[in-house]
């Protein structure tokens, strides 16, 4: 039992150490200067495993004296959740705080910086849950800091939004989510196999 204790302690320690050196971005100091669309129209119900949607973004080219885009290597699009599918649902929280925000949890895809001209079809997974979302775009630098950013919604985040009919949201799922975001999910895993 000792040694269980021990891997454990040292389990805990090293996801804690790897917090410590977050990157501390907060979402409201980024710059908005993506413009991001979907081909998803408002209130559009989409079905997960089945139907495709084309995101598209490009650089707002009327920020390039406040908002340069000299430091942009690569872009990552997510989708992220509505507020309407945040409320009372711990594991989607928003934070400003990127290390923390729960919000845009899935990676729709990433790649190298380009200015104009991006486009991606993509089919929405058969295990998205059911819920309201929009598209992020976030510009990263060298570093894969976020820097820049862009969503297919309003800052409110109530226009241009979809709807996914996919899986629903079960306990196992929740606590998964829980503990893959309180410890780090390339650690969770080793826990999991731990307490099963």
């Amino acid at each position: 039992m000792e040694v269980h204790i021990a891997f454990v302690f040292l389990l805990l320690v090293s996801c804690f150490a790897t917090a410590s050196y977050a990157h501390n971005v907060s979402l409201s100091a980024l710059n908005q200067s993506l413009i991001v669309s979907t081909s998803a129209t408002a209130g559009q119900v989409l079905t997960a495993g089945v139907d495709k949607i084309t995101i598209t973004w490009a650089y707002n080219t009327n920020l390039t004296a406040t908002a340069p885009d000299t430091n942009y290597t690569t872009v990552e699009a997510k989708l992220c959740y509505a507020p309407v599918s945040q409320t009372g649902q711990d594991d989607r929280k928003t934070d400003d705080n990127l290390d923390l925000d729960k919000t845009c949890p899935f990676v729709i895809t990433d790649g190298p910086y380009q200015r104009s001209d991006n486009s991606f079809i993509w089919t929405i997974p058969k295990d998205t849950p059911n819920a309201t979302y929009f598209v992020r775009v976030y510009a990263l630098d060298a570093d894969d800091d976020q820097i820049g950013y862009g969503q297919s919604t309003n800052g409110l985040k109530t226009s241009n939004l979809f709807q996914v009919d996919g899986t629903v949201n079960d306990q196992k799922g929740s606590a998964w989510s829980l503990i893959g975001n309180s410890f780090g999910y390339r650690y969770a895993w080793l826990l999991m196999l731990f307490l099963a």
